[in-house]
This record gives structure tokens, C-alpha cells and sequence, in this order.
């Protein structure tokens, strides 16, 4: 009898953790979405450095170089991956639409226009509507940012020799996309 009762009383305390952590869900980092380009008019193709790239072996790992972009220098921007390497967390304080009081949105990437990837109760809700305050610890009425997102744009180039490597893009911005890299051809509405 004590036997079961230990049985069950586990089985309870294993279903009570998991509703718990499925309140608390959130993305495995880094959180990769493949084949994206990260803002409005973004578009792949032939690019010139305006600055000096460096280009990686593998993409998400900075520690081995596989060549230099120089400036004025010509290349093919071929595919990109973003990798969210730390979560944009945004404190739910009045609850509105779908969002509840006191919850968490995990914000992913920007998607242009204002629009982003985020994270809610363990699923991704795509291109929602900027509802948080730029800046760390301000308040909105219904919202207030608690840590900005860290976004790396991975750009798998080709340069004309034919060699191809990928270009670290980190997101400088603490509301849409932009980069201290100068690279002209990447933006198509320039």
C-alpha cells in the first residue's frame, strides 16, 4: 500500500511540475529560424562591402575565419539564418487580447514593419505587432520590456573567387534591424 501511494504521490508531483513548466516555457537558446531575411525589403543576391567582413568557417561559431571582404569588394549573399542567442523578454502588466497579467512573451526577431516572431505559453505566434516600450524597464500600460533580444544574422556569401563563408550580422537596434556593418545591396528598398 505505502508503495502506491509513493507511486501516485510522484505521478502527481511529475504532472503538477510539468503544468508549472509549461507556464514558464520558453524557446531553447540559441533559437534558430532558417532561411529568413530580417527586415523589410531585405533580399539576398549580389552585395557590396562598403566595410571590411570578416567571413567564418561555420556559421553560429566566430572562431576560425574562412576570408576577408574588402571594401568595394562585390559578393553573393546566398541564404541567411538568424540566431536569437538571447531572448528578448517582454512582462505582461495588463492583461489584453490573448496576453494575461504577470505572463512572459519571449521575443524572437524582427520581421519588418514593426512586426515580430514571439514566444508565448511554448509556441511561436508570428508577426505581432510591437506592444512593448523600446527601452529596458519602462511601462506602457500593457507592457514592459525586461531584457532586449540579442539577434545574429548569419549570411552564408560567396565571394568571386568562389570561396564561401559566413558573415556575423549582430542587430544593433533595440526596435527593428540595423547593423554597424555598411553593406550596400542587402536593403531593396535603397
Amino acid at each position: 500500500m505505502i508503495r502506491i501511494i509513493i507511486a501516485f504521490s510522484l505521478l502527481c508531483a511529475a504532472f503538477l511540475c510539468s503544468n508549472t513548466y509549461a507556464q514558464d516555457d520558453k524557446p531553447i537558446v540559441p533559437y534558430i529560424q532558417n532561411n529568413v531575411c530580417p527586415f523589410e525589403c531585405c533580399q539576398y543576391g549580389k552585395w557590396i562591402a562598403k566595410s571590411r567582413l570578416k567571413t567564418y568557417k561555420r556559421e553560429g561559431d566566430s572562431s576560425t575565419i574562412a576570408f576577408t571582404i574588402k571594401p568595394g569588394e562585390q559578393f553573393t549573399a546566398i541564404k541567411g539564418n538568424v540566431h536569437v542567442v538571447k531572448l528578448g523578454i517582454v512582462v505582461i502588466t495588463e492583461s489584453f487580447d490573448i496576453f494575461s497579467k504577470g505572463d512572459n512573451v519571449f521575443v524572437l526577431s524582427y520581421k519588418g514593419e514593426g512586426f515580430y516572431d514571439v514566444w508565448y505559453k511554448g509556441k511561436v505566434l508570428k508577426d505581432i505587432e510591437q506592444f512593448w516600450p523600446d527601452e529596458l524597464s519602462k511601462q506602457n500600460g500593457k507592457s514592459r520590456l525586461k531584457q532586449l533580444p540579442e539577434i545574429i544574422w548569419w549570411v552564408l556569401v560567396k565571394n568571386e573567387a568562389g570561396k564561401q563563408g559566413w558573415l556575423m550580422l549582430k542587430n544593433i537596434s533595440n526596435n527593428g534591424f540595423l547593423l554597424n556593418e555598411n553593406i550596400e545591396g542587402m536593403d531593396a528598398c535603397e
